[in-house]
């Protein structure tokens, strides 16, 4: 588990271990509530953080327990970090508030949206009542851990747009083919929530400047796989658009992403400007 609870390896029983994480997890989800001001949620805070807590655990230790043939990338796991339970909190709040047509789902490539990206977010999808649920550093088994524990909205939005696995590959230990999977458990797991919605799924981005890169090739990989993984998932369509970050010759052009993995302000308005279409369609405009 990424950045999980320090356990002493003598405890005597699961129980200890338990109650060990549980007030690991308790008390980070009450600080990350208490720093963010969050006074609309600050009556439910400790039942909230106490549920969060006790799903944590049978998740985690159901994990740790699993053969070592599972797949990790669709085992749902949180990231036992501070600012990564203030921003679910985050998004748990702007969830009750409702109102939501579009689900934006990803890691730090779509959590830039905040940032870097924040005037084509106000441009783009501020206007079609979106929500960012980016996480920067997260993969695929996060991001299911995060879908199961939001709040269901009323009124289910009308579209999403998925972009995750780079994490998988890059900075994880996993197969192209299972961190495919996992994007492909994340669409499925959305199509569950809200059978209605229309779901775009987009191909990885390309990341690293020459085409040999071993993350280019992975990526490549992972992106082939999707369109037969989600073929057959209802509302579900698969768009590449990683060739517009690209120049001629194939290179990954440093005016689209300086750091060869996130895009810059021009590298958003591209993104945007691709999906629009799609968008349209899924929102009904």
């Amino acid at each position: 588990m990424v950045g999980g609870p320090q356990v002493d390896p003598g405890a005597a029983s699961t129980g200890e271990i338990s109650g060990k994480r549980a007030y690991h997890v308790i008390r980070l989800f009450h600080r990350s509530m208490e720093k963010r001001n969050l006074n609309m949620l600050r009556p439910n805070i400790m039942a909230l953080a106490v549920f969060v807590a006790m799903a944590t655990i049978v998740q985690v230790e159901r994990a740790e327990a699993q053969p070592t043939g599972k797949n990790p990338a669709i085992t749902p796991q949180p990231r036992i970090v501070e600012w990564w339970f203030a921003r679910q909190a985050e998004k748990i709040a702007e969830m009750t508030k409702g109102d939501i047509d579009l689900l934006m789902v990803g890691d730090s490539i779509t959590n830039n949206f905040d940032s870097v990206g924040a005037p084509v977010w106000k441009k783009s999808f501020e206007p079609r009542k979106a929500i960012n649920l980016g996480f920067g550093g997260d993969r695929t088994n996060h991001v299911l851990w995060r879908l199961d524990h939001l709040p269901k909205l009323k009124k289910a939005p009308r579209g999403a747009v998925v972009l995750i696995g780079t994490n998988n590959i890059c900075w994880g230990s996993d197969k192209p083919k299972d961190a495919a999977v996992g994007v492909q458990a994340i669409a499925r797991k959305l199509g569950e929530l809200y059978p209605e919605m229309k779901i775009l799924v987009l191909g990885v981005f390309p990341r690293r400047r020459k085409l040999d890169h071993p993350h280019r090739k992975q990526i490549i990989e992972l992106n082939s796989y999707l369109p037969g993984l989600l073929k057959n998932l209802e509302n579900v369509k698969f768009l590449d658009i990683g060739p517009k970050f690209l120049d001629e010759k194939g290179f990954l052009s440093k005016e689209m992403m300086p750091d060869t993995t996130h895009p810059s302000e021009k590298g958003h308005e591209i993104w945007a400007e691709a999906i629009e279409a799609e968008l349209d369609k899924m929102l009904g405009k």
